[in-house]
This record gives structure tokens, sequence and C-alpha cells, in this order.
């Protein structure tokens, strides 16, 4: 079977289905090395924690694709969303083997298959697929497709520089508080872009700040940075740190 032929046969068709409706399931991607049971693929928001110095994290839509197999040696995924190139998929401590698919620009059908130590095979927990005429299926899913991206935290740039960001469109007034201003709501107030996201640059010393912002006078952490810690009151607050 090979692959690239696919990419000319394939006679694609709009499939108006979803398999999660609401909000989106929020997932920390090393979390997914401990998943138990794979599902049918489905749309998430995965978020990456920052490894390098200077990168807090990384939030993206998309779909998470799973396939639970305890004995395989190697699992990878291709379809026409990269190329039909096999991608290698990751295995959790509980023989599921995992891959995040972020959201594209544009609604088009997604059609792949699984290669399993070197056997294709289609998804067997999507009950989607079409006929490749080739007298086998291609598993099909409809993908993410991008948003304005609203999940927004501080990011850092040259000289120790800090955005601070956070998405509050309704908001009239946010400030920041920390250790870096002595917890003072009037020292640092955010700009609000026409984009709905309230921006504050800002030169900090290396070392561990604890922060939160003001929204309309109630206190709160930043929503998207996973690191937190506690304030003077006991309450949740966020923490950066930067290092030297």
């Amino acid at each position: 079977m090979k692959c690239k032929a696919f990419a000319v046969i394939m006679p694609f068709m709009f499939l108006a289905f979803n398999y999660v409706s609401g909000n989106l399931q929020t997932i920390y991607y090393n979390n997914l090395k401990f998943l138990k049971e794979s599902d049918a693929p489905h749309s998430v928001t995965m978020i990456y924690t920052g490894h390098r110095s200077g990168q807090s994290t990384i939030v993206s839509d998309g779909i998470l694709f799973t396939y639970k197999n305890r004995g395989a040696r190697s699992v990878r995924i291709s379809g026409n969303f990269i190329d039909w190139k096999p991608a290698r998929m990751d295995r959790s401590d509980n023989g599921v083997w995992y891959y995040f698919m972020p959201a594209v620009e544009r609604k088009h059908d997604v059609a792949y298959k699984y290669m399993v130590d070197g056997i294709w095979i289609m998804d067997p927990l999507n009950p989607e697929r079409i006929d490749d005429r080739m007298g086998s299926y291609l598993s099909v899913v409809e993908p993410a497709v991008k948003s304005e991206d609203r999940h927004v935290t501080w990011r850092i740039f040259s000289g120790n520089t800090v955005e601070f960001r956070i998405y509050q469109p309704d908001a009239s007034f946010v400030s920041i508080v920390g250790d870096f201003n002595h917890w003072n709501p009037e020292n640092d107030l955010l700009s609000k872009g026409l984009d709905g996201i309230w921006r504050l640059r800002k030169k900090l010393f290396p070392g561990r700040y604890r922060y939160k912002y003001i929204i309309d006078g109630d206190w709160v952490p930043d929503t998207y940075n996973p690191l937190s810690g506690s304030d003077s009151t006991g309450e949740v607050c966020s923490v950066i740190e930067i290092k030297k």
C-alpha cells in the first residue's frame, strides 16, 4: 500500500460531524504519557509547558489522535494533512500511542491511517471512513480550525523585557501587581488592544516573582500560566521566573 496514491485519488466530501461540543477539553502535553485508554480523535486545547529560557507556555487548539496497543514496537500516523508522510506517534506508559494535530487555517476533511509495526490499519475507534478506491478504507475526521488566539500569557523579549498579556475584551480596567512593584495596583496599568488583549511591557531582573492581575477590581491569577504559588493572604497567584 503506497500512501502517496491517496493524495491523487481521494474523493473528499464534507462530513458534518463533531466529536466534542461545548468548551474544548484542556490537556497538558506532558500528561499524555500517563494515558490509560485511547479514544476517537477529538478536539482539545493542548498546553505545552516551556522548557527553554524565556518560554512560558504554548497553547494550541487541535485534534488528539490515540491508539492503544501495548505490544506494538512502533506506531505512526499518515494522512493528507502531512502529505502522507508517516509521522511518529509517542507512547504512554500504558501502551497508548498519541499524536496531536494543531488547528488548520481552513476546514477540510482529514483522511488518515495508522501504521502499526509496518502494517496499515484504520482507526478502530473512529466510525467515519471513506473508500480509498484501492480495496480498503481511510479514517476521516474534521480538523480543528484556527481561531484568533486568546490563550495568551506572559512572554519574554531580549534584555529581560517581559510582555504581560491577558485576554479580557469586556474589561474596562486591567493592572498587574506583584513582587516586582510591591503589589501596588496603580504602578503598572495594561493597555487594551483592538483584539481584546491587554498588554504591558516591563523590564525585570533575573529572579522569581509572584503576581496577579486586577480586572475591574477583581484580583485574579494569570489564566494560562501553569506556574502558580500563594500570595501573602494564602490565595492562589501566578509565578514568573526570569533566568540569568
